[in-house]
């Protein structure tokens, strides 16, 4: 198989993760959108149902960044395989990574997760962050109850380390790009 082959074929593979991760993302955005609609409905008639509000909402963060975790790597992949079947035919056959740059996000600038703030925020980034206003909202209602409502100090603290903890390996990942900084070490050699 010769190089440009062999290349377009990883690049179908990449966009076939891309489509997979798009679509599981947005199954599992409806479901926790549900369970946290059902929970909170269903608070009004049992004020306990609170305590699994913060739990819901972390979890959800947790497996929704995970899939924009496969999306950037995707992407990034399906960029840097692009360049090279450019560089391969001398053209520019493929421009969808230029495309998603200016459409969605711009893959290699600073974010959060998905969302890029200022000149290069787009819809795409509107609906990440509404997306994270809601499991907000969630965790917030949850937490402020369990505190003021049931006085459940032990509870609330240890959501809170958990919180904590969550954020700031997320962090670490995404918006430092620790992730990101290591596939461009792959692709520098």
């Amino acid at each position: 198989m010769d190089e440009l082959n062999f290349t377009h074929d990883q690049l179908k593979r990449m966009r076939s993760m891309n489509k997979f991760y798009h679509h599981q993302f947005l199954i599992d955005v409806r479901i926790f959108f549900t369970l946290g609609l059902i929970a909170l409905i269903s608070a009004l008639f049992n004020t306990k149902i609170v305590y699994i509000l913060p739990f819901l909402s972390l979890f959800g963060s947790v497996v929704l960044a995970f899939h924009a975790y496969y999306l950037i790597f995707s992407r990034h992949y399906s960029e840097y395989l692009e360049k090279n079947i450019n560089k391969i035919t001398n053209k520019q056959v493929f421009i969808t990574h230029e495309l998603e740059n200016r459409y969605f996000f711009p893959i290699n600038d600073k974010k959060i997760v998905v969302a890029k703030i200022g000149k290069d925020f787009s819809w795409f980034s509107f609906v990440t962050l509404f997306i994270t206003l809601y499991g907000l909202i969630l965790y917030i209602f949850g937490m402020i109850n369990i505190y003021n409502v049931f006085n459940d100090t032990v509870t609330f603290y240890s959501i809170l380390i958990l919180t904590v903890v969550t954020f700031a390996i997320g962090y670490w990942w995404f918006v430092n790009n620790t992730g990101e900084k290591r596939l461009r070490e792959v692709y520098d050699n």
